[in-house]
């Protein structure tokens, strides 16, 4: 089954997942390093399996070389990646895991920078979420991460 085929989801209703999704009391990411890392919804496409979420970076995401801690970016991408594949996988258990998560780094990312995380759904079966992204910079669409993941849907 293609995930367009999936019984409830609709464009309508990926936009109104993400925005409850990204907001500070939300029950996806309400506690943790994610709020602190404020993810802001710009958009999604339920037809291509896309999630687009910025992140601004902060002063305490720099490591001692001043640009932003790979570990802030993998964070992020994990965050975008798992909420898609959640997204998706919602109405065969209520919570995804990352199983594996392969990222790359090409460029750094600076104090200042707002980064896009551009997460695209690979493929959908029963219980397994394959989804890639690529992390690129706003000022000037440079491509500084990729990134591949595979999620498992999960009860309890």
């Amino acid at each position: 089954m293609h995930w367009t085929e999936i019984p409830g989801l609709s464009q309508e209703h990926m936009e109104q997942f993400f925005i409850d999704a990204m907001k500070p009391d939300s029950h996806l990411l309400h506690h943790g390093v994610i709020p602190r890392m404020d993810p802001r919804f710009i958009s999604c496409d339920y037809e291509k399996g896309t999630l687009d979420v910025a992140y601004d970076v902060q002063a305490w995401e720099l490591n001692p070389e001043n640009v932003i801690h790979g570990g802030m970016i993998s964070t992020a991408l994990d965050t975008t990646m798992g909420v898609l594949s959640h997204y998706y996988t919602q109405n065969s258990a209520p919570t995804v895991v990352t199983v594996t998560m392969n990222v790359s780094f090409l460029k750094p990312i600076v104090l200042g920078d707002t980064f896009h995380i551009k997460a695209q759904l690979d493929s959908i079966g029963r219980t397994l979420a394959t989804v890639k992204a690529e992390v690129r910079l706003e000022r000037d669409d440079t491509l500084a991460c990729i990134a591949t993941a595979t999620f498992m849907a999960v009860s309890g």
